[in-house]
């Protein structure tokens, strides 16, 4: 890893808490077709520090794990532990926090990056020892913590690799990984015989929260659902998970970009049916969905994407991890100002501009009529062919359908810990459908194994985005939202059946319950958060 320039150092201490959090995210990952490639890394053997950045430590390191055809692989990630500077007797590890990243372009977007990464920026201001919460210990949850955040692979020690977005299982098991071997170096570097100075003991009930936004999201899904369909959730102590704005379902997410003429799910935008608003996500759901499911194995990528929008070379900008999602959109809307030459064809502004419109420098709208083939606009956008999943596809576009339905994290499974789900009704990238298709595959658990709240209910992705990070910043709101995850868990005497079984009995709209399902007397005068007419209500 290169080494630290001091002035990158200045530059992060001198951002504003703000600043830190306004994160310019991109919603989806991308992937290209498997090539020859020869693994350079080895596993650590150690922790490798990269800096301090005030009550925080950031290391990375590399493990071992396998690829999409089981064969092993080296992916590297960031270890961030809290290392207070004014370190106390009595001072450990409190929770662990498994950080799935939201979607990169540019290889310097990674977590074990050290360049100007926002995101990143923000994790380190997680760890800390007093968040403005009133409701300790619950803060602890947040603050006194270590957080793993794998690369992905595709990234760091593997960016010569198409990254495998959204192939749910596989990231998940990669996550996994990588919490594993994380963990196992952390301890061994306390326990040798020179430990690090900095690393604080684990407390022996030490929990485990998944957390991430929108691609981050969904990959946090899945890893809920991978170790608890393991058993693994005893051994990782493992609580629950906090997700934002995440593709949980691709059918449901194409399916608006179809239909949505800027009036669903009750709040008015400027989305317009067969449009996307961020149209890099076309390349990045097609060709993740290309580069790992054997179904699609056979067919071309020209068989799903234009030959106008694969002479844009948003392929070779994705596969190169030189530019953000930000900077492709620039490049397009460069474009349709000058007009393409691209081999021996040629487009004029005037048909740029059919494929794209230019609203604004930096947020270019696609067209998709002009961005899928013929045959794909045709299949994606006709309700009766998306209606049945094809069990034995013998078309390009049943194999991209096949695909996508088993890359869901929404349907399949019966989570046993709870989610703390945050959704805008306003989003054009991630629709708010992500959320109520995870809903409806699970109606009679909502607000008992999962809920979700809506703060930035008319916000788009991208300022969503802050909001949900500026809330993982020291003065967090989301304290309260790890104490209801860890209320949950059997151990803590919290039965989450005996509240659901409450929920449905009461038809009282006077009735206050607490979250074990007691029925009590009165509107409770102590602080904390009851069910009143079969909603949360904290009272303060």
């Amino acid at each position: 890893m290169k080494n630290i320039k001091r002035t990158t150092i200045i530059r992060y201490l001198n951002l504003s808490l703000w600043m830190q959090a306004v994160i310019i995210l991109s919603c989806l990952t991308i992937a290209v077709p498997f090539k020859t490639w020869a693994q350079n890394a080895e596993p650590s053997e150690h922790l490798t520090r990269l800096l301090k950045p005030g009550t925080s430590t950031v290391y990375y390191f590399n493990y071992p794990t396998v690829n999409s055809t089981g064969e092993p692989i080296v992916l590297s990630s960031a270890l961030i532990a809290w290392t207070p500077n004014d370190r106390q007797e009595g001072d450990s590890i409190e929770s662990v926090h498994i950080y799935s990243h939201a979607t990169i372009g540019a290889d310097e977007e990674r977590p074990t990056s050290t360049g100007f990464s926002k995101e990143q920026m923000v994790l380190q201001s997680m760890p800390k020892r007093n968040y403005i919460y009133e409701g300790d210990p619950a803060a602890n949850y947040i603050g006194h913590c270590i957080i793993i955040a794998p690369d992905y692979e595709g990234f760091g020690v593997t960016k010569d690799l198409p990254h495998p977005y959204l192939s749910q299982r596989l990231t998940a098991r990669q996550v996994l990984d990588a919490v594993n071997y994380g963990l196992e170096l952390y301890h061994k570097q306390m326990e040798q015989d020179t430990p690090d100075e900095l690393l604080l003991p684990l407390k022996n009930d030490w929990r485990m929260f998944a957390i991430g936004y929108s691609q981050g999201g969904a990959v946090t899904l899945a890893f809920q659902r991978l170790i608890e369909e393991e058993g693994l959730s005893e051994q990782l102590h493992f609580y629950g998970s906090v997700c934002g704005d995440g593709p949980y379902d691709l059918i449901e997410t194409l399916h608006y970009y179809f239909e949505d003429d800027g009036t669903s799910y009750g709040v008015k935008t400027d989305h317009r049916k067969n449009m996307s608003t961020y149209p890099v996500v076309v390349p990045l759901i097609i060709k993740g969905m290309y580069s790992t499911h054997p179904a699609m194995a056979k067919y071309r990528i020209e068989d799903y994407l234009s030959q106008q929008l694969i002479d844009t070379n948003v392929l070779g900008w994705i596969d190169s991890k030189q530019y953000t999602t930000s900077e492709m959109s620039k490049m397009w809307y460069d474009q349709v100002k000058s007009g393409l030459t691209a081999s021996d064809r040629s487009y004029t502004p005037e048909q740029m501009a059919e494929l794209f419109s230019t609203p604004q420098e930096d947020k270019v709208a696609g067209h998709l009529e002009k961005m899928f083939t013929p045959a794909t606009f045709d299949y994606l956008s006709n309700a009766d062919s998306m209606s049945v999943v094809p069990t034995n596809p013998t078309t390009a576009q049943q194999a991209l359908h096949l695909a996508l339905a088993e890359n869901s994290v929404a349907t399949g499974w019966e989570p046993q810990h709870r989610i703390q789900f945050f959704h805008s009704h306003a989003d054009m990238v991630v629709p708010f459908g992500n959320y109520l298709a995870f809903r409806d595959a699970h109606p009679d658990t909502e607000n008992t194994i999962y809920r979700i709240d809506d703060p930035f209910l008319e916000s788009d992705h991208m300022t969503a985005a802050v909001i949900f990070f500026l809330n993982l910043c020291p003065n967090s709101t989301y304290a309260s939202d790890f104490q209801w995850i860890c209320e949950g868990v059997i151990s803590t005497g919290i039965d989450a059946k005996n509240f659901a079984d409450a929920q449905r009995r009461t038809s009282d709209e006077d009735n206050w319950y607490t979250l074990d399902g007691r029925c009590l007397s009165s509107r409770p005068t102590t602080n904390g958060i009851y069910i009143h007419n079969q909603k949360k209500v904290v009272i303060k």
